[in-house]
């Protein structure tokens, strides 16, 4: 069977030697339409880091797919009509996965492929990307008023501004799926996505105001039991920014920053930030040169993926490469090529953000260098 929840397809991997790098890159897809993984900042994959969980359009449409790396079996896991790609996450202890068909919240099993309707946003709201708490009780997200903007030109992000000035109504949800309760936590009239759990605290949840980075305050936490809510980090308007935050596994949450000395500058020094959940400990790493669009730690938090590399001054080619990040004593960051992506960015899907495999050994990302998007794998260390 080609295709239908359960069908398996087997990809033989292809495995070339990166010739910047001379690092051996796999690629785990098989070029047949586009193949990506979810969202970096949620749990994509099962704990001891055989399985991941895609999603694909091989079918005509975007499905949810588990790939078992050791032997290159990808399995369809559902076949809905509206599946948004980036917002699905794995709950590795008890293998369900979670994502939006429209506005219906759904569960997949990966072992049975049973499918269960969980919960549904209100009519005139879109949700966000998932998050889900390590022991799988609880799943946070947030959603967002529809609204219709007029400088939308099928880029990514080309109406960012207008949306933000917009001010769409936004709600903070948790859900207690051993309680099976639907429980708002904040809302407000500001445009909210990004919602993470801390995993070692179900009730902190981390939350963004969405827009451009310098013109709002980013970063929220709200304690979905009392309802406070404070700023993580306090950015001065116009002249700090500050994203693409998620927790670590010990709680400590990790954010991409920097800093100019006038509205009108361009002088940005770039950092990337660690802190805990109620803004102590701050600590700031400097890159010398350009940062990466996204990052993501290892499980120690003494190394990042990024998904560009500009280990010099004069280094051009930074944005087609994956790069390494060690966090060094001084409070800065050195940078090592592992190798080139080449992903052309027109699209959110297009994006490589990369992660690392649970044991912190390979890195994955996705790429479309070859036409279509397609997920690829690199070991960390040289082989």
């Amino acid at each position: 069977m080609e295709s239908g929840v359960g069908s398996t397809v087997k990809i033989k991997y292809l495995n070339y030697k990166d010739k910047a790098t001379g690092v051996t890159v796999a690629r785990l897809s098989d070029c047949k339409g586009d193949t990506i993984h979810p969202y970096f900042t949620q749990n994509l994959m099962s704990d001891d880091g055989d399985i991941i969980l895609l999603v694909s359009n091989r079918t005509g449409w975007w499905q949810l797919y588990r790939l078992n790396i050791p032997d290159g079996e990808l399995i369809q896991l559902t076949e809905d009509a509206d599946i948004n790609p980036h917002a699905p996450c794995l709950d590795g202890k008890h293998m369900k996965a979670y994502y939006w068909d429209g506005s219906f919240l759904k569960s997949v099993d990966l072992e049975n492929y049973e499918s269960e309707i969980l919960y549904s946003v209100p009519e005139g709201f879109k949700p966000s990307i998932l998050s889900i708490s390590p022991d799988g009780r609880y799943i946070a997200f947030a959603y967002t008023e529809r609204i219709h903007t007029s400088t939308l030109r099928g880029r990514a992000y080309s109406n960012f501004l207008e949306r933000m000035f917009q001010r769409p109504r936004s709600v903070v949800m948790l859900i207690d799926l051993k309680n099976e309760e639907a429980i708002p936590v904040w809302g407000e009239i500001a445009w909210i996505s990004h919602v993470n759990i801390c995993p070692v605290d179900p009730d902190i949840i981390l939350f963004c105001h969405e827009g451009p980075w310098h013109l709002v305050q980013r970063m929220w936490v709200v304690r979905a039991s009392t309802h406070e809510i404070w700023p993580l980090v306090k950015q001065k308007r116009y002249l700090e920014r500050v994203g693409h935050e998620f927790f670590m596994r010990d709680g400590t949450v990790v954010a991409q920053y920097a800093i100019r000395t006038s509205p009108s500058s361009s002088d940005w020094k770039y950092y990337d930030i660690f802190v805990k959940p109620d803004g102590s400990g701050l600590r700031k790493y400097r890159y010398p040169y350009l940062p990466p669009g996204h990052i993501k730690t290892n499980s120690k938090g003494d190394m990042a993926v990024g998904d560009r590399g500009y280990p010099s001054r004069d280094f051009r080619d930074g944005h087609s490469f994956i790069s390494l990040i060690k966090y060094e004593s001084d409070y800065t960051v050195s940078i090592k090529l592992l190798c080139r992506h080449d992903t052309s960015w027109n699209s959110q899907k297009t994006h490589p953000h990369p992660i690392f495999t649970p044991d912190d050994k390979y890195v994955i990302f996705t790429s479309d260098r070859e036409g279509v998007c397609n997920v690829y794998m690199a070991p960390v260390e040289p082989e």
